[in-house]
């Protein structure tokens, strides 16, 4: 699971660092025929980046989500569900020496 993941995440690299190159390349390519001006092509790359990175975080936001599901499917717990547990059981035995305390002082 762990390097499906992982071969997910650099294969996606792969491809936006491939993608980067050829943008890049195509921006240069019209600065060079004079179509554009090297501020034009500034101003565009920085607009895909900043678009890049707006999906970059919708597609981990939505990988989160998906991943959470997966996992309560399978039925593992999350970090959050472990710490409501312990605090739980932290209550629960705040309860029992409370009342263990009170049935002790009513014997004496």
């Amino acid at each position: 699971m762990n390097d499906w993941l992982k071969n997910g995440f650099f294969l996606g690299l792969g491809a936006a660092a491939a993608g980067t190159e050829k943008v890049q390349s195509y921006l240069d390519d019209l600065v060079t025929r004079g179509r554009i001006t090297p501020k034009e092509a500034e101003q565009f790359a920085e607009e895909l980046i900043s678009k890049g990175e707006s999906k970059e975080q919708e597609w981990s936001d939505a990988s989160k989500v998906r991943m959470k599901k997966m996992f309560k499917d399978m039925g593992l717990v999350t970090t959050d569900d472990l710490s409501r547990l312990e605090e739980q059981i932290a209550h629960l035995e705040t309860l029992v020496n409370n009342q263990n305390d009170s049935t002790d002082s009513k014997e004496s």
